[in-house]
């Protein structure tokens, strides 16, 4: 029904809307700070969008095989999957820090403003530290949906979003006897508010007694099958959702490329309200998936086309709403 719909997507356009609230407190802040660090933060921001929404991505797949064995009446595997998805997620996050400790700097070289250059960098190696705990969060999300206990995601968003808002405050131009850390303290912001996010999450799943009714976060050794049905999922899921980034850090390489700190700034602010008008859509995909599978795994093959059809109508109705 769209009521059943709606329940699960509400929490998820939330999950998707808080990050991209943070990404636009950070640029307000920084815009008010000057125009120059509104417009490296474009850069930076996007340059980091990539792993999170390769995240994303992968949160997604997890999503998809959480309810294909919810549908399948399976909850026993829940801990097996969960156990496999922070695995994985780990080891994605450790290689996008190396990547942009080590490779981030050849690419921006050549490209970047050189008055830019260093304070972009600098900011991005600050930055990358917040992707492991944002890998972890969104597992613990994946779980909560999954597991159709999706009105708990906004707790852990709340909290993240409320403790950005306020070190972006506090540190940024150093009030309150805070240190002014300028362009690096929405990044320090942004990291602690991820950690944050992670440490919420964790308290849910022991407060709520979902880890104890699951078995959650026990056994972490290597489970071949679903591992193997994690990653044929999220592969082209993340593929998919990192070139469509990917076209957004061309687009400010070629600005960046310009030189104009004005044409930097407007660039970053605009990718912004792109990403607020977004978040339904991108909702009721996630929704489609958790539907599916579930349906799929009940053996209700035959009510697949109905949900994608209702889903498809509710969201043109946001969409329109959005524009």
């Amino acid at each position: 029904t769209n009521k059943q719909i709606l329940s699960i997507a509400f929490p998820i356009t939330l999950a998707i809307l808080i990050p991209q609230i943070n990404m636009l407190t950070n640029s307000i802040f920084l815009g008010n700070l000057s125009t120059e660090a509104l417009g490296n933060a474009g850069i930076t921001g996007v340059f980091y969008l990539i792993f999170a929404v390769a995240g994303n991505g992968l949160n997604n797949a997890l999503q998809t095989v959480f309810s294909r064995y919810a549908g399948s009446d399976k909850p026993e595997a829940f801990k097996t999957i969960l156990a496999q998805g922070i695995r994985i997620c780990l080891q994605f996050a450790l290689a996008g820090i190396l990547i942009t400790w080590f490779i981030a700097p050849l690419i921006f070289q050549p490209v970047a403003d050189p008055k830019a250059y260093s304070q972009e960098i600098e900011f991005l190696k600050i930055r990358i530290m917040g992707l492991p705990f944002l890998y972890l969060f969104q597992m613990g999300n994946a779980f909560l949906v999954g597991s159709l206990n999706s009105r708990y995601l906004m707790i852990g968003f709340i909290f993240e979003a409320g403790i950005n808002i306020l070190l972006d405050f506090l540190l940024i131009k150093g009030r309150f006897g805070f240190p002014a850390m300028g362009f690096n303290g929405a990044a320090v912001a942004s990291v602690i508010s991820e950690v944050i996010g992670m440490i919420v999450i964790l308290i849910v799943l022991y407060r709520t007694g979902l880890k104890k009714q699951y078995g959650l976060l026990r056994k972490f050794t290597y489970h071949k099958v679903i591992t193997k049905q994690i990653l044929n999922i999220s592969a082209p899921l993340m593929l998919q959702y990192v070139i469509s980034v990917t076209t957004w850090l061309v687009f400010f390489i070629l600005i960046e490329g310009l030189h104009d700190e004005t044409a930097k700034a407007i660039s970053n602010t605009m990718r912004n309200v792109f990403g607020l008008t977004g978040v339904f859509v991108w909702a009721f995909a996630s929704t489609t998936n958790v539907m599916v599978s579930n349906l799929m795994g009940q053996g209700k093959e035959e009510k697949v086309l109905d949900a994608i059809t209702k889903i498809m109508w509710l969201s043109i109705g946001f969409c329109l709403f959005m524009c």
